[in-house]
């Protein structure tokens, strides 16, 4: 059966013909936020960690404004470029254990400010976050001297209450539960904030209502209630019917396309589609705001144990707000894939 809805487009596009989705050679090109963001809208922060200390593993967090800010966390022989709608006057602060530091800036928009970051060791054997501005001509020369690849962000707002926040923003590899055996380990988009952690699913999310109100970006991985499966053909049926309405709130959406496309398998995964999915959305939260659209790219999976009990979920990536702030199909098909390229299902026991 398939979804009811006269504008439903079913398309099943073969292997070769989305080769080319899963190339994988460059790395990911990533501004989050709307599509139609303005750059000269914001102030930009280069915090610049790119020699080596003494914690080479540790991170440096730098929170900007107070401890309910924005944070940024700098790791040794990386450069951040950061983007934020906080203008006028800033404080960055970075506390390691009881000793804080502190540094004020003047932010203005469409203006680049330089802060080399450094945790040192003081004379009585306490450990500081050094924060130093630096003038044009040294941040320049920082980064044309930089060989790494310098990351950009933009500035997210943690929720209240998130204690999550600080440890796990931007973290290289995030470990879920999958089983009483397994773990699910993949890297996380550099826009995603960790909402949520249980056993049952993973949530990141991206909203920032100083950039927009309407715009929003949420992902994670979800468990699904198949768990026998012994074809190809008998899991393209189940996410094209049984999958397909989990997807829909009856009273909020409109389904307008659909398409699925090949993945490829990571070690121990039996079965695995994309699909994509396109939908008007209206919000009871907000109001006052027009119907808005919504994208949505889902990578479905089934996977057996070793006593051979069938697991299925999903990770996927989600878009909300405006036509004009909406990113293309096609591009949240190519972030998603590179979330999914650092995907391995590892064995706990």
């Amino acid at each position: 059966m398939k979804p009811n809805t006269t504008h439903l487009t079913l398309v099943f596009l073969s292997l070769l013909a989305t080769i080319s989705l899963f190339a994988q050679a460059q790395p990911l090109t990533y501004i989050p936020g709307p599509a139609n963001l303005d750059p000269d809208s914001f102030a930009h922060i280069y915090f610049i960690r790119d020699n080596n200390d003494a914690f080479p593993d540790n991170w440096l967090a730098v929170i900007l404004s107070t401890d309910t800010g924005v944070c940024v966390k700098a790791k040794m022989n990386h450069i951040y470029y950061v983007h934020t709608k906080r203008t006028g006057p800033t404080t960055l602060h970075t506390k390691i254990k009881d000793v804080k530091t502190e540094l004020s800036l003047n932010l203005e928009a469409g203006k680049d400010y330089y802060i080399a970051l450094k945790p040192e060791y003081l004379s009585d054997g306490s450990i500081r976050g050094s924060l130093n501005q630096l003038d044009n001509h040294d941040g320049l020369g920082r980064l044309q001297h930089f060989t790494g690849k310098i990351q950009q962000h933009y500035c997210i707002l943690p929720l209240d209450g998130n204690h999550d926040y600080r440890e796990n923003t931007w973290n290289d590899t995030i470990h879920w539960y999958a089983s009483k055996t397994h773990d699910y380990h993949f890297s996380p988009l550099p826009s995603w904030e960790l909402l949520l952690r249980d056993n049952s699913n993973t949530a990141f999310a991206f909203r920032n209502p100083l950039i927009s109100t309407t715009y929003s970006e949420a992902g994670g991985i979800t468990p699904l209630p198949l768990k026998k499966c012994t074809s190809q053909e008998m899991f393209d049926d189940y996410c094209n019917t049984s999958f397909m309405k989990t997807t829909l709130d009856k009273q909020h959406n409109a389904l307008t396309k659909v398409t699925i496309n090949p993945v490829p398998l990571p070690e121990g995964i039996s079965y695995a589609r994309m699909v994509s999915l396109e939908n008007t959305n209206t919000n009871t939260l907000l109001p006052e705001t027009p119907q808005l659209f919504m994208r949505s790219i889902y990578i479905v999976f089934f996977w057996t144990d070793d006593k051979g009990k069938g697991n299925t979920a999903c990770l996927y990536l989600s878009e909300r707000g405006l036509p004009n702030e909406l990113h293309t199909t096609s591009t949240l098909q190519e972030r998603l894939l590179w979330v999914w390229q650092s995907f391995k299902l590892v064995n706990t026991t």
